[in-house]
């Protein structure tokens, strides 16, 4: 379970530094899903697969466009009225929980078994990652947004992919992490936290770095680092 929250972790630490995918990208990461069920013997659910990820973004897409998100943010700024935009949005998380579980069902055929059997332990992470997204009506991403998080992440966005990488050293492959001990993994993570949050508390407000923080440590409370 530990080894999905740290991979996850890195990506998400360097899709937030970077948000373009290029083609090339894209094309590998359509091998990286053929060889994945090719691995784990559903060679044929490739294209399967590739649908689901497709159906999702057409899901989020209908939930949320991102181009009039931004409009309506820059339009509530100045009146102070940002927990308004947020709560409209986060009133539709369990449309967004949905998309989420049905990208989950779809890609399941294609994972390994030990990942296939913990996939309801990870569709409630993720349902509960949203539910902290949009605590009370989205008050946590207001204030990100009010205090300039956006704005810091992109500033620092080197700095976090970098993270990202020093996180990663020592990892080829699932197989590599896997032979970390708990300590290790937890100690990887520990490191990925620290580094994140400590580029973040450059930025001119404290508000981006104690929300990494607090986002960390809920991630953290929800593996089994908790002890460590």
């Amino acid at each position: 379970m530990f080894l999905k929250v740290f991979l996850v972790s890195c990506l998400a630490v360097g899709v937030l530094s970077d948000l373009i995918v290029t083609d090339a990208q894209r094309e590998q990461f359509k091998q990286v899903i053929k060889e994945t069920c090719k691995r784990n013997g559903a060679e044929e659910k490739s294209d399967d697969i590739e649908n689901s990820i497709k159906g999702f973004v057409d899901c989020i897409k209908g939930l949320i466009n991102i181009e009039t998100v931004k409009k309506e943010i820059e339009e509530a700024k100045p009146n102070g009225a940002l927990d308004e935009v947020f709560k409209k949005y986060c009133a539709k998380s369990p449309e967004l929980k949905t998309c989420i579980n049905s990208l989950a069902d779809g890609v399941t055929p294609c994972l390994e078994t030990a990942i296939r059997e913990n996939i309801d332990n990870g569709k409630k992470s993720v349902d509960q990652l949203v539910d902290f997204v949009c605590y009370k009506d989205g008050d946590r991403i207001a204030l990100f947004i009010a205090e300039g998080g956006p704005e810091c992440f992109q500033e620092k966005s080197g700095a976090i992919r970098e993270c990202a990488n020093k996180a990663k050293e020592g990892i080829n492959s699932l197989e590599s992490f896997k032979k970390l001990t708990r300590d290790e993994q937890c100690g990887k993570f520990d490191n990925l936290a620290a580094c994140v949050v400590k580029a973040l508390e450059e930025c001119s407000t404290p508000t981006p770095g104690n929300m990494a923080e607090s986002l960390f440590r809920y991630v953290k409370n929800g593996s089994p680092c908790k002890k460590i």
